[in-house]
């Protein structure tokens, strides 16, 4: 609310004169730390004090939402003093509040923003459950004093030692004053020396506003430093300074629900984390269950906060090394490790994530992918490797010209239709990869190969192959020579059916299912299993004839070999796959199962 600068108290007689001060008693700024920060988040400034970081206030001049808008707001919002234009309320089932007195309400009975916060907050409203974003379009003393209640709630609910009358007295006089007006300060009953100090102690809250009012500068303010500076002042007329010496600056950089009353949180500041960890419980509550401390831009220490969580730090050790770049697998040090409690980043090179890829593993880890979500994923995969593989098979009934350059062996080679397959599936296939995989690799295998141990599966995948895993090209009048067939068979179809089902299948499907590395137990993963059914769909539909029907098919004794032979191969090199992290090793079986497989049929030139 505008109002005109005050107008000097009136004289008080002797004797009222030595119970008041010159104004309240303060200390010098250095000795209280500075707790409110402007920080950019998505994009947007912000004002933060460090001792809430899950509260981010908003102030621009100007704005402002319909009352639809405001009741219609994401859990987790407050608005003050006009910036919702509705009627005050206090919506405790979406946590959204607005704070107000201007619309919708009688203005003379309705209290002012500042003690509205107040009473919410004596009252004992908890802030400490998520994130919240509080709104404000002019940072008047009104707002400014909701703002710091806010900020303070823990504090204030906790009745910690400050100066409670002193900002009681303030909240109440700057109330009357913003909803009433100046002549109804007596409604305040206040002793007239007291009231006389409360008024000096805004006029020197507002002294700035009114000199930028007066100069015309209040609308070319950057009103989060202004803001920031007067909440400062606050604190200093509040706290004494050895009231915050149990101050621990935190700053919040990511926050996620992990669960049902449990949050993960990624955090910045210059304690250790075990000495952070009363304060953290101070801020979160029993709800917090990990937290990550980061200590440079690269390197964070983690710690389980709640030794009853069903899943530990192995957990997410597992899921942050799986998404990490800086990870990949590579050696059994430069990687997120720990113990079941506490933890940290890759020594030698720090993590490339950030904060909030950081805090999506914790809730990956926890929250376990459902079979609905499985299914989903599964289904979606199918549909994009059916769609490379019908634009392949397409390209086999393309003709090409036998005379347009019969002297061109790559074009002799392409006279084949295998081979026109081939070459049309691992274009689309590594198209793919590049739009999905450049940046991730590793998910998808596009990486040298780690540990021996996938070297046992070998006589495996070979069995798999001979039982109808791996197919050879036709065999027909198309003007190629054996080798040039054996080339087709054992090396191009081999490679782009492993980047297609191996890498591209496998790497989509473990987006969001845990899988094996060298370094764990051996298991089936649902990636692994998923993507050699869809090898196992593909070798079936591609040995069906002709001339026989789809469901004779199904009950044909070879067709069923072929299809569990597939399958069996396809579970082999996904194996080999997650073992090695790489697609290297199974190509390399893949052309060593077809070779096997042709001089088994004779394809081979045996001397």
């Amino acid at each position: 609310m505008n109002r005109p600068p005050l107008e000097p108290a009136n004289a008080l007689p002797l004797q009222a004169k030595a119970a008041v001060t010159a104004g309240p008693a303060q200390v010098p700024a250095t000795e209280l730390p500075e707790r409110y920060v402007i920080r950019e988040i998505e994009g947007r400034r912000y004002l933060v004090c460090l001792e809430a970081p899950n509260i981010q206030a908003r102030i621009e001049m100007g704005l402002s939402f319909s009352g639809a808008t405001a009741r219609k707001a994401p859990p987790g919002t407050i608005y003050l003093d006009g910036t919702a234009a509705s009627a005050p309320f206090m919506d405790h089932e979406k946590q959204v509040y607005n704070l107000d007195h201007h619309e919708g309400c009688e203005r003379a009975f309705t209290l002012a923003t500042c003690e509205q916060a107040l009473i919410m907050s004596m009252k004992g409203l908890d802030l400490r459950e998520r994130q919240w974003r509080v709104f404000a379009n002019e940072p008047d003393l009104d707002t400014a004093l909701a703002l710091w209640i806010i900020f303070n709630h823990m504090r204030i609910s906790r009745n910690d030692t400050m100066n409670r009358n002193m900002l009681f007295a303030l909240v109440r006089l700057e109330g009357v004053i913003d909803a009433l007006g100046l002549e109804m300060r007596a409604l305040t009953a206040f002793p007239p020396p007291f009231l006389k100090r409360i008024q000096d102690t805004i006029d020197q809250l507002r002294e700035e506003e009114i000199r930028l009012k007066s100069e015309a500068l209040w609308q070319k303010t950057d009103f989060l430093e202004y803001t920031a500076g007067l909440l400062h002042k606050i604190d200093r007329i509040i706290y004494r300074s050895e009231e915050l010496k149990d101050f621990k600056g935190v700053e919040e950089l990511a926050r996620i629900e992990v669960g049902r009353n449990r949050v993960a949180v990624v955090v910045a500041t210059d304690l250790g984390i075990y000495e952070l960890e009363p304060h953290l419980m101070k801020l979160y509550g029993q709800r917090l269950g990990w937290a990550a401390l980061r200590k440079s831009n690269q390197q964070y220490t983690l710690r389980q906060m709640d030794m009853f969580m069903p899943v530990s730090l192995k957990d997410v050790y597992n899921r942050l090394n799986f998404i990490d770049p800086a990870v990949k697998f590579r050696t059994g040090t430069n990687r997120w490790g720990g113990s079941a409690e506490i933890g940290g980043s890759p020594r030698e090179s720090g993590t490339r994530l950030s904060p909030q890829q950081i805090a999506g593993a914790f809730r990956d880890a926890f929250q376990k992918i459902s079979p609905l979500q499985q299914l989903s994923r599964f289904f979606l995969t199918a549909f994009i490797t059916a769609t490379i593989l019908v634009a392949a098979g397409l390209a086999r009934g393309i003709h090409l010209p036998g005379t347009l350059d019969p002297g061109n062996p790559f074009y002799r080679l392409l006279q084949h239709p295998d081979a026109r397959f081939a070459v049309v599936l691992l274009a689309l296939t590594l198209l793919s990869l590049l739009v999905v995989g450049l940046r991730r690799g590793w998910q998808y295998g596009l990486i040298l190969p780690v540990a021996r141990d996938w070297w046992l599966l070998l006589p495996v995948v070979l069995l798999g192959a001979l039982a109808g895993g791996v197919r050879l090209p036709e065999a027909g009048s198309h003007g190629l020579s054996v080798w040039q067939l054996l080339v087709l068979g054992t090396v191009l179809l081999p490679l782009g059916l492993e980047l297609l089902f191996r890498g591209l299948a496998h790497g989509l499907l473990a987006q969001a299912a845990p899988i094996q590395n060298a370094e764990n137990r051996w298991f089936f993963s649902w990636p692994m299993v998923a993507s050699a059914l869809l090898f196992a769909g593909f070798r079936f539909l591609w040995d069906l004839p002709p001339d026989l029907s789809f469901g004779a098919s199904l009950v044909k004794w070879e067709t069923a070999v072929v299809f569990c032979g597939a399958f069996g191969f396809g579970l082999a090199a996904g194996l080999v796959r997650e073992r090695s992290q790489s697609l290297l090793p199974v190509w390399l079986f893949h052309c060593l199962a077809a070779v096997a497989l042709a001089a088994v049929s004779g394809q081979i030139p045996l001397p």
